[in-house]
């Protein structure tokens, strides 16, 4: 039975290992922070829109992203109604506000989102809640909304804009890397919010289609139809133009993306450090293997097998860690960071391949090891 080298160098010096093992874990860490949050961005940018029932939509020229929406007329919908795969289309407006803290008095933004309340088509808002919203100046509020928002509750009293408002009921839909809470209220409660804009002036037009009606088709007859002062997109083609701009077009993709480089990059150089460091200190011993007619193939695996020891073993609290970093990043800043199954298998064979990388790296020495140098 040939002798475990690699896991016997490892376990003989456990300071160096354990410097090893604590770099892999750091950057493990860092691995998935960065691809937790880059995944959350992604679902946030979505966050809004996935609770909305709609199949096409009708969006201003001007739209760019969810907190920069434009608007264009409401007749648009009646437009749209025209066509007979048309079963249903609904308005929608979003758009920041100040929102006033009834305890502090410190204002900070909020995302307002206008509805007609006559129609269920979002559904964190339950459907005995849209007659809530009817009345003049009484919105529901996200539970989930960051805490420098005060308190809330059904029959709070706060300020929008300057306008005494009611909390009449509470949903649950998260925050965003755009807004840290949300509101929901009916059209023209929304169009007080933000006057002189009318209940005409819309951000989004929501279309449902008959059964059997295919989505690109009937995109292709709006976009046919209607004047070019409006986009029309497909369910999937306008979430992924919301996705891109956030990863893309601002600097959150780059920084993240960015994060896991770095993080790559530290972890490969910590494990690099300490191979090169165990080769080093056991040149003599790797000079005597050679002696004895050990192919220099056999000592290179012995090291990469050190390597991705070092990846797997150190994968593990790495992962722990991570774990109770995300369920603290839910509890407090309400962002939805959701490890899932596919992403720690893709980081464990990233972190062994990480190893294996600064592994081949300090090979070179390894082959340097000359028996001739035992008899200098």
């Amino acid at each position: 039975m040939r002798t475990p080298l690699a896991w016997l160098n490892l376990w003989h010096d456990k300071t160096r290992t354990a410097t090893a093992l604590a770099g892999t874990a750091f950057a493990v860490v860092l691995v998935l922070m960065q691809l937790g949050f880059f995944r959350s961005v992604l679902k946030t940018a979505r966050i809004v829109y996935d609770d909305v029932k709609f199949d096409v939509v009708i969006t201003s020229v001007k739209y760019r992203q969810m907190l920069k929406t434009g608007y264009f007329d409401k007749v648009r919908l009646t437009q749209a109604r025209s066509l007979p795969e048309v079963a249903d289309a609904m308005p929608m407006s979003l758009a920041l506000q100040l929102y006033r803290n009834p305890k502090t008095g410190f204002k900070r933004s909020i995302l307002i989102i206008g509805i007609d309340p006559r129609r269920d088509y979002v559904s964190v808002v339950a459907p005995e809640q849209l007659p809530q919203i009817m009345p003049a100046d009484q919105v529901l509020m996200d539970e989930l909304s960051r805490p420098e928002y005060g308190e809330r509750g059904p029959g709070l009293i706060s300020e929008i804009a300057g306008r005494t408002i009611k909390v009449v009921g509470m949903f649950r839909l998260g925050c965003g890397f755009g807004a840290d809470g949300t509101v929901v209220t009916s059209d023209t409660n929304f169009a007080r919010f933000f006057a002189p804009r009318t209940t005409e002036q819309i951000s989004l037009g929501l279309l449902q289609l008959r059964p059997g009606a295919d989505p690109e088709a009937v995109v292709a007859k709006l976009k046919a139809m209607l004047p070019r002062d409006v986009v029309v997109q497909t369910r999937d083609e306008f979430i992924f133009q919301e996705q891109y701009y956030w990863m893309v077009k601002t600097s959150v993709g780059v920084i993240f993306g960015l994060g896991v480089v770095v993080a790559i990059l530290v972890g490969a150089a910590i494990v690099y450090q300490v191979l090169s460091a165990d080769i080093a200190k056991r040149m003599p011993e790797y000079a005597t293997l050679k002696a004895m007619g050990y192919p220099g193939g056999y000592l290179s695996s012995v090291i990469l097998t050190q390597a991705a020891i070092i990846g797997a073993v150190g994968f593990v609290p790495g992962l722990l860690i991570s774990n109770a970093l995300y369920a603290l990043t839910r509890a407090q800043a309400h962002i939805p960071m959701d490890m899932g199954v596919l992403l720690p298998i893709g980081v464990f064979v990233v972190s062994v391949a990480m190893c294996a990388t600064a592994g081949m790296a300090s090979l070179r020495k390894v082959h340097t090891a000359a028996p001739a140098d035992l008899f200098a």
